[in-house]
């Protein structure tokens, strides 16, 4: 038996395992990509100004959101686990667990998770007068 040297594997390194079973597998299958949980936190008749709403979302491995646009809403994304992908406007921003990322009202945006862990992240949106 060999000695074992110790050494760090990167998640971001690891890969899921590929079978005709499993679920990254089943994930990367041609059509729809948008796979997603959204989980309302904070609907907005609940705040006090009625302006605010808060959830948290999880894209699963390879998927994307469903890009979306709002002209009256500022929006905050923080991000809790994984990395992945800001797209605004065509343009792609990188982002890691710890990463918080602001929109303006206006431009079209969406999430894209390219790999094969779960990427998931708190998000508020504040409607502006």
């Amino acid at each position: 038996m060999s000695e074992a040297e110790t050494f760090v594997y990167h998640a971001g390194d690891m890969r899921a395992e590929q079978s005709a079973n499993a679920f990254a597998t089943l994930l990367r299958q041609d059509g729809d990509q948008i796979r997603r949980d959204v989980f309302i936190m904070v609907p907005p008749e609940k705040s006090a100004s009625g302006r605010i709403m808060a959830g948290y979302t999880t894209i699963y491995p390879g998927c994307t959101t469903r890009g979306h646009a709002h002209a009256d809403r500022e929006e905050i994304y923080y991000f809790i686990k994984g990395s992945g992908i800001m797209i605004v406007d065509g343009v792609e921003h990188p982002v890691t667990a710890g990463d918080t990322f602001y929109l303006a009202p206006g431009p079209t945006h969406g999430t894209r998770n390219a790999t094969d862990f779960t990427l998931e992240y708190f998000w508020i949106t504040i409607k502006i007068d």
